[in-house]
């Protein structure tokens, strides 16, 4: 192109400073065009870039608050759980029986905060017919160490306000990914393993159709036949060395 400008002005007849000036003009025009096009080239490229980057940062920032960190299980014979982002707030909610299901049907409890969903579900009309004076609601807490003391103190501020039979529990995070697999809930789950040391032919199906109540009454009546035995061992050991002592005077 520069050639052209050249060859178009040898054959001009003219004075050669103007000749000069008027290329010289011809091809600062030029390179101001290219200048352009590569400065809106660059323009678009950097808008796309920003484009990706936001479209990134917010996908990033969109799974982060939806990652779950605490879990709280409410088991009574309905068993449900909620999962909780960093910011207390329920991104799931998941029955673990038709009993559980059933109260979720009526209740939108995604968003809120787990205080909130607490209440909404211990006071459905449905929960109602199975929180009695023989029942008894569990509350079940998996947090980080961070957030574990403060989830705790407010569950159990929930249970007093519910005005009914109900206990709050705190356990590890490493457990719910099992809980899960097994289909059971954090509560439910919890219980079994507490369970399973006392009567290793206690299933996971076993759990899953037993309510809190029973699961909890097997508990304490293995706990109670173990605290008989011990003290059935102390006295027979009492016995032995008092009988000893006395052979050892005579």
């Amino acid at each position: 192109m520069t050639d052209k400008i050249h060859n178009a002005f040898d054959n001009i007849k003219a004075d050669d400073q103007l000749k000069e000036s008027t290329k010289q003009f011809l091809l600062s025009k030029r390179k101001s065009k290219t200048i352009l096009a590569n400065y809106i080239l660059f323009q678009k490229k950097f808008a796309i870039a920003c484009l990706i980057l936001v479209f990134v940062t917010g996908i990033k920032g969109y799974l982060w608050i939806q990652s779950p960190v605490s879990y709280i299980s409410i088991d009574v014979n309905p068993s449900i759980e909620l999962a909780l982002n960093c910011f207390d707030k329920v991104i799931s909610v998941t029955a673990y029986n038709s009993e559980g299901e059933e109260i979720l049907k009526s209740l939108s409890l995604k968003g809120k905060l787990y205080t909130t969903a607490i209440d909404e579900i211990v006071e459905s009309q449905i929960m109602d017919t199975y929180i009695t004076d023989e029942s008894e609601l569990i509350f079940t807490i998996a947090a980080d160490k961070a957030k574990e003391s403060s989830i705790s103190t407010k569950v159990k501020r929930c249970c007093e306000h519910s005005g009914h039979n109900s206990q709050s529990i705190s356990t590890d995070t490493s457990i719910v990914i099992q809980a899960h697999n097994h289909g059971l809930s954090l509560g439910k789950y919890y219980v079994y393993l507490q369970l399973v040391q006392y009567d290793n032919t206690v299933t996971i199906d076993d759990c899953r159709n037993m309510s809190m109540s029973e699961l909890h009454d097997l508990i304490a009546g293995y706990e109670h036949s173990s605290e008989h035995m011990h003290s059935d061992e102390n006295s027979t050991d009492n016995g032995c060395t008092s009988e000893h002592e006395h052979n050892h005077t005579h």
